[in-house]
């Protein structure tokens, strides 16, 4: 092999290595590229599934409230239909006959 044939070959292998590491350097660049895509989706599925847990919780919290003011609702409804007994209306019904009678005596 001649000197020109030995630098022609040099030249075409030097560019070749030089266009490969040119290759190897974006390769390097994707795969960085790639991890960090790959952190960032790791993170947007964990906040996902936070925003599902706190879905979860707050429709458990909603339906919990719900029974409880349902029942506060129904035990209100019970104690104001049963404020007097039958024993207290009768009571309440003599004092009152009583009272007019008493008041009729002294007026005339």
């Amino acid at each position: 092999m001649t000197d020109r044939e030995s630098y022609e070959a040099g030249h075409v292998a030097g560019g070749t290595d030089a266009r490969l590491a040119g290759h190897d350097m974006h390769f390097a660049k994707i795969n960085g590229s790639i991890d960090r895509m790959g952190n960032e989706l790791a993170g947007v599925k964990l906040a996902l599934q936070r925003l599902a847990d706190s879905a979860d919780a707050d429709r458990r919290t909603v339906v919990t409230t719900a029974a409880a003011l349902k029942d506060a609702e129904e035990a209100r409804r019970d104690t104001s239909t049963d404020r007097w007994s039958t024993w207290q209306k009768l009571i309440a019904v003599v004092g009152a006959v009583t009272a007019l009678v008493g008041a009729f005596v002294l007026l005339r």
